[in-house]
């Protein structure tokens, strides 16, 4: 369990700005700043540290270039630094986060195939690249063995293709997974051609510039490559919406593909690591770890800023809000609501 909307620490404890130049070290005592003047429990103060924790949690030099120039553009202009911050919820943690409103029915039933036909549709499959978000699952699946590549239960519809024992699958468990995506899904990325007065468009389009400057490689995953077996993971439900909640996250470590699994909540009862393995790296590759990076870090300064909690209080809001106020005091309530839906209607999936 990692501590949640913590202060920033002193810029002597940051060591991602060990031997860095002083513009570095000045965009953090600006966001350390802006932190101090902000009043206790406001917005003011979690976008502080989301650009804070921005600063020390970047997976990579460029992308923590590219913060500390955004930063330094606002010229310590605290109103500009709360836009930032701002922006970065909106159009970097959001899309990753999934809305925490009353759980929807499982779909499970709807997906599940008998053995044999997802035998059938398995050994057909397995020479394509997955254009599908079942193709996908199905991939990733053999991948994975046939389970939940946290928990290790085996998927209950493929029992027949798991080599392990009778007593072992016992021993394990069975479950009814899903195929879980690592980085925002579908239409963010398949935009050619519509029209561009279209609000929907622009916000995905300006969830693509944030993301493109996060080192997220748009290419690669764009149009139906979103369904490639780089980015997505098989996982049973709750562990999936934990994930898609930014409630869990995968820190890299030495090993290759192996990573510490980090969580919020000490009650997930969750192993300490997992392993990516697979039987084919070339034909079914394990996920990207530039992907599951960028997981990592907007789950980090989601939590540790504070901003995942406050997310999920207006989500609730909006959801216990019958009658939206006239004076104005709703007004927040009614931008995560837009925002949310924005993110249903573009296509993040789950």
């Amino acid at each position: 369990m990692v501590q949640v909307a913590a202060a920033l620490p002193p810029v002597t404890s940051v060591t991602m700005l060990d031997g860095l130049d002083g513009n570095y070290i000045s965009a953090y005592e600006a966001c350390l700043e802006f932190e101090k003047s902000a009043p206790a429990d406001s917005d003011a103060l979690i976008h502080a540290r989301i650009l804070g924790y921005l600063i020390i949690h970047s997976p990579s030099r460029t992308v923590l270039h590219e913060v500390v120039k955004a930063i330094q553009s606002c010229a310590g202009d605290y109103s500009e630094l709360s836009q930032l911050g701002q922006i970065f919820i909106d159009y970097f943690i959001r899309p990753f986060k999934k809305f925490k409103g009353r759980t929807p029915a499982s779909s499970d039933d709807s997906s599940r195939q008998s053995s044999d036909k997802l035998k059938r549709d398995l050994r057909s499959r397995i020479q394509e690249a997955p254009k599908t978000h079942r193709e996908a699952k199905d991939l990733a699946l053999v991948r994975d063995g046939f389970r939940c590549v946290v928990t290790g239960k085996y998927h209950r519809d493929a029992l027949s293709e798991v080599s392990a024992s009778p007593e072992e699958i016992r021993a394990a468990g069975v479950v009814h997974t899903q195929c879980a995506h690592i980085g925002p899904e579908t239409t963010y990325f398949d935009m050619i051609d519509q029209d561009s007065s279209n609000k929907k468009l622009d916000y995905a389009a300006s969830v693509l510039a944030v993301l493109k400057g996060f080192g997220y490689d748009v290419e690669q995953v764009n149009g139906t490559k979103v369904h490639s077996l780089y980015n997505v993971i098989t996982m049973e439900s709750n562990v999936h919406d934990w994930f898609s909640r930014l409630e869990i996250w995968f820190e890299q470590t030495k090993v290759s593909n192996r990573y510490r699994i980090r969580s919020i909540e000490a009650f997930y009862r969750l192993p300490m690591e997992v392993t990516f393995t697979t039987p084919d790296n070339e034909s079914l590759p394990v996920p990207s770890e530039t992907l599951l990076g960028l997981h990592a870090t907007c789950a980090k300064v989601a939590n540790f800023s504070g901003a995942a909690e406050h997310i999920d209080k207006l989500d609730c809001g909006v959801e216990d809000s019958g009658v939206l106020a006239y004076d104005g005091s709703s007004a927040e309530v009614l931008s995560s609501a837009l925002l949310n839906r924005m993110n249903q209607v573009i296509g993040v999936r789950t």
